[in-house]
């Protein structure tokens, strides 16, 4: 979803991880009765049961730009509503011939690492219409796009046959420069379309692998081996969930008369899955400590945590992150009173989010200098009479009683 050129030099690399034609999903379960199959445990969902977008779970993009594609929707907060048990997403064209909609996301809230990562949506349709389920790389605010790596389990460009009828997944990585590879086209039989009924997007990420499934069928896996494909690091790290809906754009075109708005993105709900028989969530081994620490100073916190898969680790201050504090060991150089303050680890991984426990840092300032005593003054100008002086003064006080033989 995030930006769509044509492939790299390693387009040729690409079909030995596993690309090939996609005929049309002709065996389906029904997406009602959708489980995630044997040793698989929910570790975090939305249901969307209440009345409005759970802050806990979403924030949002705002704003317009294009969003790296020239799309033309300006993103809200108001394009997103929470109805009868689902998250709504709504595009919409303004009496100027503007577009609004909405684009939400797990940053900063939750993230993962490996697990099966699925939806319950049912799809708009019309040219123009791009809805997407998708994943980033947690690391994207340090190391930007595309090297934060780019899981999309599900996009569809409508616009009438093999557009509303379609959808794609696809990895975007870094080698040397943009690298991709999909699922391809993933068509329903003739004439179903997406927006006729809901569907169970999915995909299993492990360390080895990324499958695709709609309603359970897989679609396409395609190796990401760390021992094969050392180059596709990426995805061997924690991302977070994305869910929009964007209108025009460089890939499906701009609507035309034929597209009907409002359009909606309907989704019923979201989970996220780990494989019970090998994933742990993390435990703190060691947890730590409170400081004092003199102002100038630096200080240190240290953790150990285990888990399977490894979990990633960010430090907090006063439960907000601090940038690039990602290892077991946070150290503060030359604190200050600005410091001073409650410090923890979240450690995360697909099993499960983990806090450590609250140390505080207490910054002391620096014992004063001693105050040097006030200096002596030398002969002369009415000073003190010095020791010299009085000793002579003694020896011709004595002279003066004796008598002389």
């Amino acid at each position: 979803m995030q930006t769509r050129p044509s492939l790299t030099s390693l387009a040729i690399l690409c079909l030995g991880l596993g690309m090939a034609a996609v005929g049309p999903l002709t065996a389906q379960i029904t997406p009602d009765n959708w489980t995630p199959g044997a040793g698989w445990s929910l570790v975090w969902a939305d249901e969307f049961n209440g009345t409005s977008v759970n802050p806990d779970n979403w924030t949002y993009d705002l704003g317009a730009g294009g969003w790296g594609n020239n799309e033309l929707q300006t993103y809200s907060a108001a394009n997103a509503s929470v109805q009868g048990g689902e998250l709504l997403i709504t595009a919409r064209k303004n009496a100027d011939g503007s577009f609004t909609s909405a684009r939400l996301k797990t940053q900063g809230r939750h993230a993962w690492t490996y697990g099966k990562i699925a939806a319950r949506m049912r799809l708009p349709q019309g040219q123009g219409i791009w809805p997407a389920f998708w994943m980033l790389g947690t690391n994207i605010t340090t190391v930007g796009w595309p090297k934060c790596g780019e899981i999309d389990i599900m996009e569809m460009i409508g616009g009438g046959e093999d557009r509303d009828d379609s959808v794609y997944g696809t990895l975007h990585w870094d080698a040397n420069g943009h690298a991709s590879i999909g699922s391809g086209r993933v068509e329903l039989v003739d004439p179903e379309i997406f927006h006729d009924d809901y569907h169970v997007f999915e995909v299993e990420w492990t360390p080895t692998f990324v499958a695709w499934r709609i309603d359970a069928v897989e679609t396409r896996r395609i190796s990401i081996d760390p021992v094969v494909w050392p180059e596709m690091e990426e995805f061997q790290r924690p991302f977070f969930i994305l869910l929009n809906l964007a209108v025009g754009g460089n890939w499906p075109g701009s609507p035309d008369a034929s597209t009907q708005f409002p359009q909606t993105l309907a989704v019923d709900w979201v989970r996220v899955y780990a494989n019970a028989t090998t994933s742990s969530a993390p435990v703190f081994t060691t947890q730590p400590g409170n400081l004092s620490v003199t102002a100038g100073q630096s200080a240190s916190f240290s953790v150990a945590v285990t888990g399977n898969p490894a979990p990633t680790l960010q430090w907090q201050k006063g439960g907000v992150d601090i940038a690039g504090a990602t290892g077991t060991t946070l150290t503060l150089a030359s604190v200050s009173a600005a410091d001073a303050g409650n410090y923890r680890a979240v450690a995360t991984n697909v099993a499960g989010v983990t806090q450590s426990n609250l140390a505080t840092l207490t910054v002391t300032q620096p014992a004063p200098a001693p105050t040097p005593p006030p200096a002596k003054s030398g002969g002369g100008g009415g000073g003190a009479p010095s020791l010299y002086l009085i000793a002579a003064l003694l020896v011709l006080g004595g002279l003066r009683g004796r008598r002389l033989v």
